[in-house]
């Protein structure tokens, strides 16, 4: 199940793992929710068994944040690939 994550408030996280339940999880993170993309978060995401972090490319450019080594920095071509190309289940928070 992939998440489409645009806020980093902490309470989207509990409500990841509500809806994501057992199922593995990818997140996308756009905008300020690239703050979930950072060492500081790593382990909770590993907790919620996410499997796939991907960070937009223009939300890192525009802010100085340095990400955990478990992101994957994607384009804009990938992020439509990512939410259009594949038959997951796409939830938007």
């Amino acid at each position: 199940m992939l998440f489409f994550v645009n806020k980093p408030e902490e309470g989207i996280l509990d409500r990841i793992a509500l809806i994501g339940g057992d199922e593995d999880k990818a997140l996308l993170l756009v905008g300020d929710a690239i703050s979930f993309g950072t060492a500081h978060w790593e382990e909770k995401l590993e907790d919620m068994d996410v499997e796939d972090i991907f960070v937009a490319k223009s939300a890192v450019d525009a802010r100085s944040i340095e990400l955990s080594d478990n992101c994957e920095v994607v384009d804009y071509d990938e992020i439509v690939d990512l939410l259009l190309g594949s038959d997951e289940k796409v939830v938007s928070l």
